[in-house]
């Protein structure tokens, strides 16, 4: 297959946290609880063994995502690129071209890691006796613009180009503050007029303007889970959201929040599905039509669902984000963590044929890859093994480069 050597793969959703950036009292929290305590005290299974089994692969999980949260955070990112060379184990993916995905060369992979925000709001519970000691959001943008600028400078002609996405709970902040953090870390105005394109030459020059700690990103990440709601009922509260999708709105500056009813939840449960439920962000639409907002995970639920006997099948988060898509022109969905079985690919398939079969189309233009690594080791050996599945997907082959490529650009606003 010919392909042009100026198209990009777009990885639309990843994380890259070293140790020293997480609250690392909630993240064992959050592991503890989201365990498969059957699994690891071998209370289900054919026998001991094949729980054993389980239980290695599951601690090897683990520590395979420890072991890189070590790393400085230019260090995961090299190591993400060698990954995908082979360095570690199997076929490398990339040649001197680029990187090579069914029968295509991508010259470039763009990476848009989302950062996280661990700033509690105020009055949140702590867990433990002795106060958390805190990385301020700020200090982690500093971080983060010093290890761009380190993984360029190492690796000049490497594979990646990497596009931060601002993590950020308006309600942990005061107005003026939240106000001061997106005005210093975004270019209303530049943003605003941004008419570049990625098939052209000017996405390096573009790129060189996202490495200082000012003006370096190139979205906003939002995670119910951790607190954040979308449409809050207190005025004051209200206010400074209704700030932050007015100026994301205005400057095309692209929204990824989390949603599925999994992930790093740190406040209720009950909470954290009703904040995190794409119905929630009706009302944010319906004020804010234009804003470019991706639903992460597809709303794929990870928990059983029961189906009411007595009552009308309620729709599932996916079907919901669906309807949001063909109603919204800037509504998008990635499947980051999905994708770490070929069996999610086979659903999808199915839901995206009866999506065609009723006359819906726009998915094709509003789907978007993503991987959720470095949180998919949790369920996956490798970032490689991410892509090595959606190679083989049971995804029309244009679609998938359609997903990975085509329609990244234009949530990005490249």
């Amino acid at each position: 297959m010919k392909t042009s050597g100026s198209e990009y793969f777009f990885d639309c959703h990843c994380h890259t946290m070293t140790l020293g950036q997480v609250d690392i009292t909630a993240f064992l929290g959050n592991l503890l609880r989201n365990a498969d305590w059957e699994v690891l005290l071998g209370i289900v299974g054919s026998s001991a063994k094949s729980s054993d089994k389980r239980i290695t692969s599951h601690v090897k999980n683990i520590l395979n995502l420890l072991t890189l949260m070590q790393n400085d955070l230019a260090g995961i990112f090299n190591t993400m690129e060698d990954d995908l060379k082979g360095e570690f184990g199997g076929e490398s993916l990339v040649d001197e071209n680029g990187l090579k995905i069914n029968g295509r060369t991508y010259h470039k992979l763009v990476l848009t890691p989302l950062l996280m925000d661990f700033k509690p709001a105020p009055g949140a519970a702590s867990l433990t006796y002795y106060p958390q000691p805190r990385k301020e959001l700020r200090t982690v943008i500093n971080e983060y613009s010093f290890a761009i600028k380190q993984y360029y400078k190492e690796r000049p002609n490497g594979l990646l180009y990497i596009f931060p996405f601002l993590g950020i709970n308006p309600a942990a902040y005061a107005q003026k503050e939240l106000e001061s953090i997106i005005e210093d870390s975004f270019d209303f105005y530049r943003l605003k007029k941004s008419t570049r394109s990625v098939r052209g030459s000017g996405l390096l020059t573009l790129i060189a303007g996202h490495i200082s700690p000012k003006k370096m990103f190139a979205g906003i990440k939002l995670y119910p889970p951790m607190g954040f709601d979308p449409w809050p009922e207190d005025k004051e509260e209200r206010k400074k959201v209704e700030y932050l999708y007015s100026y994301a709105q205005g400057a095309s500056i692209p929204i990824t929040t989390h949603c599925n009813d999994g992930g790093f939840v740190t406040v209720d449960y009950k909470q954290a599905n009703r904040n995190t439920n794409p119905a929630r962000w009706e009302k944010v639409l319906e004020r804010f039509p234009d804003l470019k907002l991706n639903f992460a995970h597809a709303g794929v639920n990870t928990s059983l669902q029961f189906t009411n006997p007595f009552g009308k099948k309620e729709k599932s988060w996916t079907e919901r984000i669906f309807d949001l898509i063909d109603r919204y022109e800037n509504v998008y969905a990635d499947f980051s963590f999905n994708g770490i079985s070929p069996k999610f690919y086979e659903k999808f398939s199915r839901q995206l044929s009866e999506l065609e079969e009723a006359g819906r189309t726009r998915y094709r233009d509003r789907i978007l890859f993503g991987t959720d690594f470095m949180i998919n080791l949790m369920a996956i050996r490798s970032y490689r093994d991410y892509y090595s599945i959606y190679e083989d997907a049971v995804l029309d082959i244009e679609l998938k480069h359609q997903f990975a490529s085509v329609n990244p650009p234009s949530f990005l606003n490249l």
